[in-house]
């Protein structure tokens, strides 16, 4: 193995733990502000324009998520033309921004706890729950970064 491809291996694996620490240490906060009434829940009922806001931040957490896979794709392609000392710093880049790209579903479900609370407590959780879920489904691996330099 190259110094160039142990450089990448463990630039992979500092963005994917740092990753990975940011999109379950934020939800776990977040769930924890919750559940322990830090954050008071909303009295809000979550119809008419509440629930807009619902589908507002819902479209906003798939719309990252989108850009996320949008954004990997152009990357990944475009991985094999960087200089080989440039690529465990895109590879470790890269990682960071999508897990930060991928916390706006844990604030949408802190936000939507803030309006409608207690009465849509499921779609609060849902928001909380994909940011970890998003971030292992969506994140390219080692081998996927590692492909893009086979011939």
């Amino acid at each position: 193995m190259n110094s160039g491809t142990e450089a990448l291996r463990s630039a992979h694996r500092l963005g994917r733990l740092l990753g990975m620490a940011l999109c379950f240490g934020t939800p776990t906060l977040v769930a924890a502000l919750v559940l322990s009434g830090t954050v008071p829940p909303g009295r809000e009922s979550p119809g008419g324009i509440y629930q807009q806001v619902g589908y507002l931040l819902t479209g906003l957490v798939f719309l990252s998520a989108a850009w996320v896979w949008w954004r990997s794709g152009r990357a990944l392609g475009a991985f094999r033309r960087l200089p080989e000392a440039e690529r465990p710093s895109t590879v470790l880049r890269e990682s960071l921004l999508y897990a930060a790209a991928f916390e706006i579903s844990s604030l949408c479900g802190l936000a939507y706890w803030v309006l409608v609370g207690a009465q849509a407590t499921r779609h609060v959780w849902g928001f909380i729950l994909l940011t970890p879920v998003l971030f292992l489904a969506l994140v390219p691996g080692y081998d996927r970064w590692a492909e893009q330099l086979k011939g």
